[in-house]
């Protein structure tokens, strides 16, 4: 595997997208939560509630959402579009693609899990998306991630983990930014 030159110094978007963090709770809102909160973030101003709009979707049902459990990619772009911004879903992106979104001050929502995990012989599978924040070569990589419930909405990753997750659904990244 060729290895990723990474950047020496912190890199981190300009929007205060933590700032506008939600917490997603026990839901599997993740999908909706990222659009809310890059939403609010990019125009500075909190303009969708992430729950009336995972709320909405749920009654759209599909091809938008699987209610309750899954909203697909293009369904965010489209959600994304709706709301005047531009965006584009990309599947088998290399590594250092994010990396040049964030010094573009590009927003990356990354989908990542492990779908093919088992514990004993129960399917455990998950996968979950989370807004790309910054780098710090001593922390590694930083996301505004809708599953914590930290005050800061931030969570950190090494990268060799995030990779490994990102990997096993196919390297996909949502990216974003004002029209």
């Amino acid at each position: 595997m060729k290895k990723v030159v990474t950047p020496e110094y912190t890199v981190a978007l300009s929007y205060p997208l933590a700032r506008f963090h939600v917490h997603q709770g026990e839901t599997n809102d993740c999908g909706p939560y990222c659009v809310a909160i890059v939403v609010n973030g990019l125009y500075g101003a909190l303009l969708v509630h992430a729950d009336v709009l995972a709320g909405e979707l749920d009654r759209r049902g599909l091809p938008e959402r699987f209610p309750g459990w899954l909203t697909p990619p293009w369904s965010l772009v489209a959600i994304l579009r709706r709301l005047g911004l531009r965006a584009r879903w990309r599947v088998g992106v290399r590594l250092t693609r994010l990396f040049d979104n964030l010094c573009a001050d590009r927003i990356s929502i990354v989908v990542l899990g492990e779908p093919l995990r088992f514990v004993g012989r129960q399917w455990g599978g998950w996968a979950h998306y989370k807004i790309l924040n910054t780098w710090e070569p001593e922390r590694e990589l930083g996301f505004v991630d809708p599953a914590t419930s930290h005050p800061s909405g931030m969570t950190w990753q090494p990268l060799a983990e995030f990779r490994r997750q990102w990997t096993w659904l196919g390297r996909q990244v949502i990216e974003v930014w004002r029209a």
